[in-house]
């Protein structure tokens, strides 16, 4: 259960469409001169060498972040989004979601950053050091799931949830469908964001399992939208052919910033990538 590490796929086209709602979702937040909390429960590292073994195994970033790392863009969410990780690139470094949250956060603002490998743990607090942001974000080396009950609702009653796990056991799916009735239960108006594989059905069991989960957690708010970015056909059978973010009680307009994004930058991630976006549940009800 604890041999993922992220640094693997450091800066993938996971990491792109995960990164770009997260600061979308964050940024909304800070439109109102009022602290929030953020949570993040599979934190990681916080930052990743990129000529680092791990990175340089499979080169994951060369389809993600790197084709997308020169340009110039006109999505307002997509330019956040590169002009962060430019200064981390040109160190080298591909940055988590906890130096990207950690970058934009105010001084009245606090994130809890939960990781459970000892590893990852010790590194996301020398990297909370490294990025100076260590007074308003608390590392937590503990289940992320388990601290997200632990710890809501906030005080004061505002913030967001990014879960983001490795999905290494079947299970997982289930516990974190259920763990999120659970926190519904306590902090209803909470801003949820639940990154997912897209799997063929090569991966057994797996194959359709982020799809069933989505249907259920999408009711527990009061609205919900799904985006999915895809880099295979379904049908070529290669395991992960995509990703997509599960979003409940989106910020006004992230669908819309969101979809810009994505189709600026599916334009420069190679002739096989294509994004959807779709409302799951709405005010109305559909």
């Amino acid at each position: 259960m604890l041999s993922y590490q992220h640094g693997y796929h450091a800066g993938n086209h996971a990491d792109v469409i995960k990164h770009l709602c997260w600061l979308g979702v964050i940024n909304h937040l800070k439109r109102k001169n009022k602290p929030f909390t953020l949570f993040d429960t599979h934190a990681g590292a916080g930052l990743y060498p990129l000529d680092s073994e791990q990175a340089q195994k499979n080169k994951e970033f060369e389809t993600g972040i790197h084709p997308l790392s020169g340009i110039s863009a006109n999505s307002e969410l997509l330019a956040t989004y590169l002009s962060l990780t430019q200064d981390f690139l040109a160190h080298q470094h591909y940055p988590g979601s906890p130096a990207l949250a950690a970058a934009v956060m105010r001084e009245q603002d606090i994130a809890h950053l939960m990781e459970l490998h000892p590893g990852e743990s010790n590194a996301l607090n020398a990297a909370m050091r490294a990025v100076g942001k260590d007074k308003n974000v608390c590392v937590h080396h503990r289940d992320g799931l388990e601290g997200l009950i632990a710890m809501t609702p906030p005080q004061p009653n505002r913030g967001a949830v990014l879960i983001d796990p490795p999905y290494e056991q079947y299970r997982e799916y289930q516990h974190i469908a259920d763990t999120l009735e659970k926190m519904f239960h306590r902090w209803q108006n909470a801003q949820v964001v639940l990154w997912y594989p897209l799997l063929s059905a090569r991966a057994g069991e797996k194959s359709g399992a982020s799809e069933a989960m989505i249907k259920r957690i999408a009711r527990l708010g009061t609205t919900a939208f799904s985006a999915e970015l895809t880099v295979a056909d379904y049908a070529d059978d290669t395991g992960m052919y995509g990703s997509g973010v599960c979003v409940i009680n989106p910020a006004w307009q992230l669908d819309k910033q969101l979809r810009e994004a994505l189709e600026e930058a599916c334009a420069y991630l190679g002739e096989h990538t294509s994004y959807s976006l779709q409302w799951l549940k709405t005010e109305q009800g559909a």
